[in-house]
């Protein structure tokens, strides 16, 4: 599922996330992915604030609730209540969680490179 809180565009999940940017025609290089903890989204503005709300694939949500579903998407849960909120809201144990795949970190460090001008190895 796409989120929106007429502010940030986010998702699920990355693959989700770029899928959707694609769709739009956003460059994947504006996606940030920092703040206080993990929080993959794109700002969105004009036309493509007007796209994306007028969208009904899109569910609109309160800046509270983007960041609620970052915590449950993009962060492991370190307390037991995080643990039983995220195990609710996954309907699968935490340890069943996959651990990333060698093209999700490549990816990864790609966009990072690419941003710090560096040339990746």
């Amino acid at each position: 599922m796409v989120y929106t809180d007429g502010v940030h565009l986010t998702a699920d999940s990355l693959d989700e996330l770029y899928g959707y940017a694609n769709k739009l025609g956003l460059n994947t290089n504006w996606l940030h992915f920092m703040g206080r903890n993990i929080h993959p989204h794109f700002d969105i503005c004009g036309n493509v604030k007007r796209r994306v709300l007028g969208d009904k694939s899109v569910k609109k949500v309160t800046c509270k609730e983007i960041v609620k579903l970052s915590m449950l998407n993009y962060r492991l849960p370190e307390t037991d209540n995080e643990v039983k909120e995220w195990e609710a809201y996954h309907n699968k144990s935490v340890s069943d969680i996959p651990m990333p795949s060698k093209s999700d970190y490549d990816r990864m460090f790609d966009n990072i490179y690419k941003r710090c001008g560096v040339k990746g190895s």
